[in-house]
């Protein structure tokens, strides 16, 4: 592989419309982009959805997660059917959870759909936190083992899905998409507030997690998508964590002004995270996606970042779900 295209797997991009625009399609091929995250604002049909992701996946020689956040309830992209758009809260028993996730799962692989950035995993009790509607009710064990069932529907329908937002929301925090959530917990009290990530992640297989934009300033003064020690040595180290490591949104207003993008993006990366989302697309500017990527092929060429095992855990990841069929013109090439 070229610099160029492993550099290309570390990114998830949004892009624009509704269906793919040369644009777009020059951006993906040229970029060797590895992942694409669909919003509301490119579904309409099932069919046109289909015809999407059919035609993303004609960009690249290596093919694409093409993710969604598909998590039910308000955040659903697609809104065909109450299999679709039922929410976390309403799932009564794990057995309904992995029914739904499966069910679920089987839709998006019918229209190209790879990976799901569900479900939401963190403990939330309070009706007025931002993160109520989006999250099981129950004890926490309650929560844990419907998680686990959700993530084990979505495998055997062959979808990567993603757990988030680790290492967790507090009852109290404000709007991640808005600003920057602070969380007073100590290293003493560390474990038992990261229980249902540890607690899943030893019960079945994780292929993914999404860490959020969140300070812990008892553990570590930068946020939890950029820290080292809670991404490196508190989630890969301490719990034994070895699926991907996908950031949420690198544009979220938790991460404004605390560091320029492009150094935010090599924070990330060094953090320990795989997989870095950009949401904003432009076809008329150089956009953030395309700078982010550009300092990234710099920072990697010149010696100071490698990436090597990162790409490793993403193609290992799309051979593992039938995304990429190794052979040996593919190595050798």
């Amino acid at each position: 592989m070229t610099p160029e295209e492993k550099v290309g797997q570390l990114f998830m991009f949004g892009i624009n419309g509704t269906t793919l625009t040369p644009q777009t399609e020059e951006f993906l091929t040229k970029n060797h982009i590895g992942g694409v995250l669909l919003y509301g604002k490119n579904v309409s049909t099932y069919e046109q959805v289909k015809q999407l992701t059919t035609d993303i996946q004609t960009t690249n020689r290596i093919p694409l997660f093409i993710s969604i956040d598909q998590e039910g309830g308000i955040v659903s992209r697609l809104k065909w059917n109450n299999v679709l758009t039922i929410a976390q809260y309403d799932m009564d028993t794990p057995e309904q959870a992995y029914d739904i996730a499966k069910q679920r799962g089987e839709i998006l692989y019918e229209v190209g759909i790879n990976m799901n950035l569900a479900p939401v995993v963190e403990y939330i009790t309070n009706p007025n936190s931002f993160m109520y509607l989006r999250t099981f009710r129950g004890t926490q064990e309650e929560v844990i083992q419907k998680g686990i069932a959700m993530v084990n529907g979505y495998r055997d329908s062959n979808i990567l899905s993603v757990l988030k937002h680790y290492p967790g929301h507090s009852d109290a925090s404000p709007d991640s998409h808005l600003t920057l959530p602070v969380v007073n917990v100590s290293t003493l009290q560390w474990e038992e507030y990261i229980n249902p990530f540890r607690m899943i992640v030893s019960t079945t297989t994780v292929d993914g997690i999404m860490v959020g934009h969140i300070q812990y300033p008892q553990i570590d003064s930068k946020p939890s998508s950029i820290s080292q020690e809670i991404v490196e040595k508190r989630l890969i180290e301490g719990v034994g964590y070895r699926g991907l490591i996908i950031t949420d949104d690198m544009e979220m207003g938790a991460l404004k002004n605390i560091s320029s993008t492009t150094e935010l993006a090599k924070q990330a990366i060094l953090a320990g995270n795989d997989i870095l989302i950009y949401s904003t697309a432009s076809d008329t500017t150089i956009s953030v996606q395309q700078e982010v990527y550009d300092y990234i092929l710099k920072e990697v060429v010149d010696g100071n970042i490698n990436i090597d095992g990162k790409v490793l855990k993403i193609l290992n990841a799309k051979i593992r779900y039938g995304i990429l069929i190794p052979s040996t013109d593919f190595f050798n090439n």
